[in-house]
């Protein structure tokens, strides 16, 4: 009994020189820990802590880009995306290949043999495997235990253009880095870019930040928004109406505007050939190119109507006045005619029937200095001022001879753009006034005040009211029965305005087989609101049409396409029920 009693407390004496030892280590790890924690916490040293300075770019979102109706429509905005990695090392060292590609095709965001590929890499700790949208994968990804430390998400944004290819030109481009390329992307980048934040501090030996040690925290300040007065519907039917026209008369180029008359809002703008945004990389020059505001061409007849507006106004003639258009020499030279046997017309037969010795007369009357202010007031030869780069100015007089003069007054030996000359249109339509067009209507803080608006501009008065309302009156026969753009009728409303169809130039020499035709007119006739331009460059002869090159042919039908679906689009009453 003694001897038990004695090994009892030998044992007890044993554990407590143990508890006592483990207590003592167990201090003096707390201790060592304590002195370290102050240490990094209070006296950083470069024994105790790496001197590595930390800085974090929190980038700021780029503002969006909208149709009139605003945010609702986007054209343009940065999307959130996540980039796609995998550790090859990771994946080989748990033994977990077939796993992780069986999980990752499953979802087929990426190509199978790109998944294999990026598992079989050897020596890298990180393989991309794209980029991805898809919230079923981010979400995957990141709670599914055969991904863990095995594949990885790197949160950026990318830009996205829901019209696709609709509104290229206009909109424009960015690269990867949300840089901008084109369109109004470019134009208007001080506005869209936003400020990017930061946060800087102190990191460890692996650069990871110490957060109780950051320095400064500054937020992001996200891009503005730019609300358009383009309309994504009415953008829609111009697409497609040109697409449309394409297909059919085979031109090498063509171009369609939409213009409120009223207040100069360009409604929709598309030029052909066209461009994927996302790969504007690969495009060419040619397909880069918005025509509509940068081609500069000879109008060809659509001249005319700036002709008789000129001589109205100036009170040299009315819309009765007969003009001679007998065969002569006019200012030395022949000059073809389209005269149904006529050797006098009215200047509303003149433009009815697009006479080309009419308008000579009408130019003859004028004379140089009166047909170049009118001209000039008319918005030509000089640029309009929209809101993108690359707009032409085109010339107004060539070598400034009395047959220059006539030649000015059919649309030959000068050049224009088609924004300069939709905008001509317009200030005839709307009762004289010459208006800059306007592409932006209003852009937008991100905390939805309003840093800038664009409002309606008169730029100049070139005609008088009344000389308008006249000659709205007289295009309304370019599209009745007998004039040369039947086919721009638009049933159940009154439809005015002229015809085109001017030869290229080709080596300083005017084409016999190359043209440009064009219609550009407004609806409804009697109280205009919209004004809309079509032209086709270099239609072939087809062969039930062999002059299908003519404004009156082609472009006049797709006048009546897109002016039928802005009076739907935009509920316009009908004020021609025969």
């Amino acid at each position: 009994m003694t001897s038990v009693r004695r090994l009892a407390a030998r044992l007890a004496a044993t554990m407590d020189s143990r508890m006592a030892v483990v207590a003592f280590f167990l201090a003096c790890m707390f201790v060592y820990v304590g002195r370290k924690l102050v240490l990094v916490q209070l006296w950083p040293d470069a024994s105790v802590v790496a001197p590595v300075e930390y800085t974090q770019v929190v980038k700021a979102y780029r503002g969006g880009i909208y149709d009139r109706r605003g945010k609702e429509h986007p054209l343009a905005q940065t999307m959130p995306a996540f980039k796609v990695f995998v550790d090859p090392q990771a994946v080989r060292k748990a033994g977990a290949e077939v796993e992780v590609y069986s999980a990752l095709a499953r979802h087929g965001a990426f190509a199978r043999e790109k998944i294999y590929a990026a598992l079989s890499a050897e020596n890298s700790r990180y393989r991309p495997l794209g980029e991805t949208v898809d919230s079923a994968l981010v979400a995957d990804i990141s709670t599914n235990r055969v991904f863990r430390h095995r594949v990885g998400l790197e949160k950026i944004s990318r830009r996205s253009y829901p019209l696709g290819r609709g509104l290229c030109h206009v909109i424009g481009t960015v690269n990867s880095a949300e840089e901008p390329l084109y369109g109004l992307e470019k134009t208007l980048d001080a506005f869209l870019r936003g400020t990017d934040g930061r946060i800087t501090g102190d990191a460890d030996r692996n650069r990871r930040e110490i957060r109780s040690r950051r320095k400064e925290t500054v937020a992001p300040v996200d891009g503005c928004d730019v609300i358009l007065a383009i309309d994504e519907r009415m953008q829609f039917a111009v697409d497609t109406a040109l697409d449309r026209a394409m297909e059919k008369w085979h031109p090498r180029a063509a171009w369609a505007i939409v213009q409120d008359c009223n207040t100069g809002e360009i409604l929709a703008m598309a030029s052909r050939p066209d461009f994927d945004p996302l790969r504007f990389g690969s495009t060419t020059p040619d397909e880069q190119s918005n025509r509509a505001i940068s081609t500069l061409y000879e109008p060809g007849s659509v001249m005319k109507t700036f002709a008789a507006a000129a001589a109205m106004d100036e009170g040299l003639v009315g819309t009765n006045t007969l003009l001679d258009v007998s065969p002569g020499l006019y200012c030395g030279k022949p000059l073809s005619d389209h005269t149904h046997g006529k050797s006098q017309l009215t200047v509303s037969e003149m433009l009815a029937w697009s006479s080309n010795r009419g308008a000579s007369r009408l130019g003859m009357m004028l004379g140089k200095a009166r047909q170049q202010a009118h001209l000039k007031a008319f918005g030509f030869g000089r640029t309009t001022g929209l809101a993108l780069r690359g707009e032409g100015v085109g010339t107004t007089i060539g070598d400034g001879s009395e047959l220059n003069n006539i030649r000015i007054s059919m649309g030959q030996g000068m050049t224009c753009t088609a924004i300069q000359l939709c905008g001509a249109y317009s200030a005839i339509a709307n009762g004289g006034r010459l208006l800059k067009p306007i592409l932006v209507k209003e852009i937008r803080r991100p905390d939805g005040s309003t840093a800038k608006t664009f409002a309606p501009e008169v730029v100049s008065r070139p005609v008088s009211e009344r000389t308008a309302a006249q000659l709205r009156d007289v295009l309304k026969g370019v599209t009745r029965p007998g004039g040369t753009a039947r086919r721009a009728a638009v049933s159940g409303y009154s439809t005015a305005g002229k015809t085109g169809t001017a030869q290229m130039v080709v080596n300083g020499r005017y084409s016999k087989t190359l043209h440009r035709g064009s219609f550009v007119g407004f609806i409804p006739a009697e109280a205009p609101q919209y004004t809309i331009l079509v032209t086709l460059e270099a239609v072939p002869p087809a062969p039930d049409q062999p002059k299908a090159y003519h404004g009156g042919v082609s472009a006049a039908p797709v006048f009546a396409e897109i002016a039928e679906a802005a009076a739907r689009i935009f509920a316009v009453e009908p004020d021609d029920p025969g």
